[in-house]
């Protein structure tokens, strides 16, 4: 792993967290965190949100939210339908 940049998190989420992912930005490479989507969506309901509602505020407050090189990465289920052989 790197160790030119902090590692960002996302306050509150790391019981979602999967992995570490590594890019190149320019010539380093930066970790990501690696969040499972799902997850965080199932702990907003548990804290009393709608599924609706917990996915406006994941797109708006977190998807949408760029912190630099290092911004976390949120990892969602690869539909089957993009899988399936034509």
């Amino acid at each position: 792993m790197s160790d030119e940049l902090e590692i960002l998190k996302i306050d509150d989420y790391d019981d979602c967290v999967i992995g570490i992912g590594q890019t190149w930005h320019g010539n380093m490479l930066v970790d990501r965190l690696i969040y499972d989507g799902e997850k965080m969506l199932d702990k907003m309901e548990e804290n009393g949100m709608s599924r609706d509602d917990a996915m406006e505020y994941m797109d708006f407050n977190i998807l949408c939210a760029y912190v630099g090189d290092s911004t976390p990465i949120v990892l969602w289920p690869v539909p089957e339908e993009l899988l399936d052989e034509n």
